[in-house]
């Protein structure tokens, strides 16, 4: 079963928000694909059961690895035959492509000139509309709605075979980023991975630094937590106030994950105390402790996506109960990315948006996905 329904309908008026309900065990893996097509991601938090603190936080550390930061590259950098071929088409050690994700720091994606590479291969190049007009090279007007015609988005095939030093694309793309941008540095956060893996790989270039996100936990006790497996938000029937409740629980997560005073209860608080509360969890509901799991950085997709599924083949391993606590997974994307999902264009108008949640239930062989952009974002 699988279903994509946005939430809410309203075009261009709020931010838009996906629900996805799939079966884990699906050959279409949507709940993977959700992940691994997301390349910008910055903060990864985890919400499971306290007993299972220990064993999270074994393979978040297993999973998420090293990245870094340079203060002074220049866009010409980025097309320099020699990365390229070290770093974006070079092959690892298990015959796969390296996948690296550069993004440059300090740069708003509403004002500045910002530059990345996706992971794939792909430059993607922001451009406020005087340096596009300067820079005298072929892309498209944005879609982000400022002035028309204020931003635009050039793309860069690095992989391709008009990126070879000869070609008089490769020496003309030089020449043009060189003029406008001189010696312009930037700061860059960058992850170099291994495709199939997500394993972190080695960066060797001047001025480099590296980064190793650390995990931090927090404890969430006598939390009233939603009961996915019995409620009606993975029903293979929509009923009335489907959408109401998909949103309920998404709010709930990102109360849990900010371990916001709403979510938490004391166990000692009289009844009347508990009438007056402004907040309650959506229902169904059960009542337990929870860790919350948090590591941010450059955070590869890959990496996530192992992560992932580690933390649904340890919940099935361990509990066939399928009242057990799901296991909640959310990640933020990097506000001034470019892209969102895929080459999905990105844009940060008033808040940003650009992040999902997963519940994964492996009892019952169900995730329900929520995907979170601004509204004016070509995903849908």
């Amino acid at each position: 079963m699988s279903s994509h329904i946005p939430l809410p309908k309203e075009k261009h008026s709020k931010s838009k928000l996906f629900a996805t309900v799939s079966s884990l065990s699906s050959k279409k893996k949507e709940h993977t694909k959700c992940i691994e097509a997301h390349p910008f991601n910055h903060r990864l938090s985890v919400i499971v059961d306290k007993k299972q603190e220990a064993d999270t936080q074994r393979m978040l550390a297993e999973c998420i690895g090293e990245y870094y930061k340079v203060k002074t590259l220049k866009p010409t950098n980025l097309i320099d035959p020699s990365f390229i071929r070290e770093y974006v088409s070079s092959k690892a050690k298990s015959n796969t492509r390296n996948s690296l994700v550069a993004l440059s720091l300090g740069t708003r994606i509403d004002v500045d000139d910002v530059f990345a590479i996706d992971g794939n291969g792909q430059l993607i190049m922001s451009l406020c509309k005087d340096t596009y007009q300067v820079l005298g090279l072929t892309g498209r007007q944005s879609q982000f709605p400022l002035e028309r015609g204020s931003r635009f988005v050039v793309t860069v095939d690095l992989l391709a075979d008009c990126m070879d030093p000869e070609t008089k694309y490769f020496r003309r793309l030089h020449s043009r980023l060189h003029a406008v941008f001189g010696d312009q540095k930037f700061a860059f956060a960058i992850g170099v991975y291994a495709q199939d893996t997500g394993k972190a790989l080695n960066l060797d270039i001047p001025g480099v630094a590296v980064c190793m996100p650390q995990v931090r936990t927090m404890t969430l006790l006598d939390v009233d937590v939603p009961d996915l497996a019995r409620s009606d938000l993975i029903s293979y029937i929509r009923p009335d106030g489907w959408n109401e409740e998909a949103q309920d629980v998404f709010e709930w997560i990102g109360l849990a994950t900010a371990c916001a005073d709403a979510v938490t209860q004391s166990a000692g608080q009289s009844a009347d105390t508990l009438a007056i509360r402004t907040y309650h969890a959506p229902a169904p509901t059960k009542h337990c402790d929870l860790a919350v799991l948090s590591v941010e950085g450059m955070l590869s997709a890959k990496a996530i996506s192992q992560f992932a599924q580690k933390m649904i083949e340890s919940q099935r391993s361990i509990d066939s109960d399928p009242n057990h606590v799901p296991l909640f997974l959310c990640v933020w994307g990097h506000d001034d990315a470019p892209v969102s999902w895929g080459s999905s264009e990105h844009g940060f108008l008033t808040s940003g948006e650009n992040m999902y949640a997963h519940v994964y239930l492996p009892q019952i062989d169900k995730c329900v996905a929520f995907q979170a952009c601004g509204p004016w974002d070509s995903y849908s």
